[in-house]
């Protein structure tokens, strides 16, 4: 890929697909109800691990052994609750260079009084066959301590520039039908997210760069709406999608196309991008 990869100012973020997936023959153990800890590990925002007999006086020790080493410069703690927490790589290691979603960080990733429900942070890429996370406080005095997905990944790219995202529809595929009474009946399933993004004379070579390299994937692929951004600053009104925790994994649903305005070489691309959440 060409295209220079931005930091939490930029537009929206690609990564690789999470590369600590249980199902991919990664494992997970922690310190209480060990048995939910491989929920932090799959794709479902319905499932999460959650502490058993915890409070702020007790860490919490959540440990991921990767089943091959990956190379890693990105982590998302998403949908948690800890206020007080470190992570660390292959024992006792720190990752260098850190930033989070506020800035910069000293000492590798060591909190210890965070305020969102999604924690994401950029080091330099390392290889890592192992990663723990100990968590001594909640953000809620005494509560138990929870995580729904845990997602260690590299960055794909960033938008330099901002196409109009349409169509963002979130389908509980809904079914209805008829009782004898005359009153429906709806049954609704899991949840499934499907956007398009509408490149409009776009001017910026790196941002098509990214969108040819992740139409190319034959794997899937994470998109983050926000791109880390967050707070009435950047949404006037928060709603699902665009929230630091809506991360989805997805992948090119249509070809692509190729157009210039009005055919003229020396305008901007005109093309559209359908985007569908896979499992």
């Amino acid at each position: 890929m060409t295209s220079e990869i931005l930091d939490i100012s930029g537009g929206v973020k690609f990564f690789d697909k999470n590369k600590a997936l249980f199902r991919d023959g990664n494992t997970v153990s922690a310190s209480t109800n060990d048995s939910a800890a491989k929920f932090m590990l799959d794709i479902s925002k319905y499932t999460r691990w959650e502490s058993i007999g915890s409070n702020d006086t007790i860490t919490e020790t959540i440990t991921i052994n990767f089943n091959t080493a990956q190379t890693l410069d990105r982590l998302l703690l998403v949908e948690h609750n800890f206020k007080a927490f470190t992570i660390k790589y292959n024992g006792t290691n720190d990752f260098t260079n850190v930033s989070n979603l506020d800035g910069d960080l000293v000492g590798g990733i060591a909190e210890t009084a965070y305020d969102k429900d999604t924690a994401y942070y950029k080091f330099d890429s390392v290889l890592v066959s192992s990663i723990t996370i100990s968590v001594d406080t909640t953000r809620v005095a005494d509560e138990e301590k929870y995580m729904v997905q845990f997602i260690a990944t590299t960055e794909l790219g960033t938008f330099a520039g901002f196409p109009r995202i349409q169509n963002v529809q979130h389908n509980r595929n809904i079914k209805g039908s008829k009782a004898l009474s005359g009153k429906n009946v709806i049954q609704k399933g899991y949840e499934t997210t499907t956007f398009k993004m509408n490149f409009k004379t776009y001017p910026v070579q790196a941002d098509i760069d990214i969108v040819e390299d992740i139409h190319e994937r034959e794997n899937s692929f994470l998109v983050w709406l926000c791109g880390g951004r967050y707070g009435s600053e950047h949404f006037t009104i928060e709603q699902r999608g665009w929230r630091l925790r809506d991360i989805y994994n997805m992948q090119i649903s249509r070809p692509l196309g190729a157009n210039y305005e009005k055919g003229i070489y020396q305008n901007g691309v005109n093309t559209t991008v359908s985007f569908v959440e896979v499992i």
